[in-house]
This record gives structure tokens, sequence and C-alpha cells, in this order.
């Protein structure tokens, strides 16, 4: 399936308007963000519809185990929408460099990503209200996990490259289902304070 998202760019783009050290200046995103909203209004949803976008982005590429998350496949919309392309390599699949693998934390959450969601604060309320959103949206996703267990028990008959039972496994283990909602957000929690390191 393809779809055409007008008025994107992916982190690299943005972060390579600042030069060559741009990939490592906190601002980057946002100043990006805020030169496509030049209104206070649309900067500020802009903040939210990112907010919210990461939050989606972090659960899902956590859950179905997206790998391959370098800044050329993440981009971002000019409305401030965060997603990922690219899903060659899934359910845990991770490019390996050297017997080691390439993605180590369960997802990306850069201190450019949280610079934004912060509002250029440190470790304001916006950023305890992204962890509550994320891990509500965990939350649910682990209510109507069967769901999703049972489209990809599905698939495996579909042959489908690298959907196979151990991809339902994958999942079913990404669920926690051995937790109740509150350890489980504990853990989604610390996910989110492995992957901002």
């Amino acid at each position: 399936m393809v779809e055409m998202v007008p008025n994107a760019e992916t982190l690299c783009k943005i972060q390579a308007e600042y030069g060559v050290t741009g990939v490592f200046r906190d601002s980057a995103i946002a100043d990006w963000l805020a030169k496509m909203n030049p209104s206070t209004l649309d900067y500020r949803r802009a903040i939210d519809n990112f907010t919210l976008s990461c939050a989606a982005y972090c659960v899902l590429t956590y859950v179905l185990g997206i790998c391959d998350r370098h800044n050329d496949n993440i981009m971002l919309t000019k409305k401030g929408h965060l997603f990922h392309i690219d899903f060659g390599k899934f359910l845990g699949d991770a490019q390996m460099f050297i017997k080691f693998k390439r993605d180590r934390t369960p997802f990306v959450l850069t201190s450019d990503m949280i610079y934004v969601i912060n509002d250029g604060e440190k470790g304001s309320l916006r950023f305890h209200r992204f962890v509550e959103l994320c891990c509500r949206a965990f939350r649910i996703i682990r209510k109507n996990g069967n769901i999703l267990l049972n489209l990809f028990a599905l698939m495996v008959t579909a042959g489908i490259p690298g959907v196979d039972l151990s991809s339902v496994n994958y999942i079913q283990k990404a669920l926690l289902p051995d937790c109740s909602n509150v350890e489980a957000a504990a853990k989604f929690t610390r996910f989110i304070e492995e992957s901002s390191q």
C-alpha cells in the first residue's frame, strides 16, 4: 500500500537545514515547525499534533517491532504529524551491524522530539502528558490485543514475507500479557526513559 503525504519532510532533511550539526541541535524540529506555522495558534496546534502523533508512533513501533528507524525513515508534516515510512524491517527483524542490532531501543524518542513535546522547557508537564498518552494508547491496544493477534494469525497463511507464527508470538510478547494495566504502564514508562537516553 502506498500513500502520498503532501507537505512533509524527513527528519533528516529538516535537521540538515541547520547544517552539519543540525542532527545534534535540540531545537531543529521545533524551529522548523515554527517556520511552517508562523502564527502562535498554528504553532500550538502543530505541537499538539506532534505530541499526539509521536505518542502513537512510539506505541505502534514498539508493538509492531518496526525497525530501520533512522531519521530518513521518520517524516513530519508541516502541521506537526509525525509518521514512519519504510516497513521492510518489522516484528523485531532489526538490521545487524557486526553482530549488534542497529535498533536497540524499543522505539525512537530523540532529544529534539522531546524538545518539541516540552515546548523547549526541561521536564515540563507537557512531557508528563505525553507519557500518559503513550500509556493510555498502550492500554487500549492491550485491551484489543486479541483482534491484532487474530489479524496476524490470519496473515500467516497469506505468504507475506516475514509474517509467520513467530510474528504472532512477537506481538503477543510485546503486549505484556502477564502484566496488569498498572504494571504495563510502568514498563512502558521505562521504555520511554530507555528510548530517550
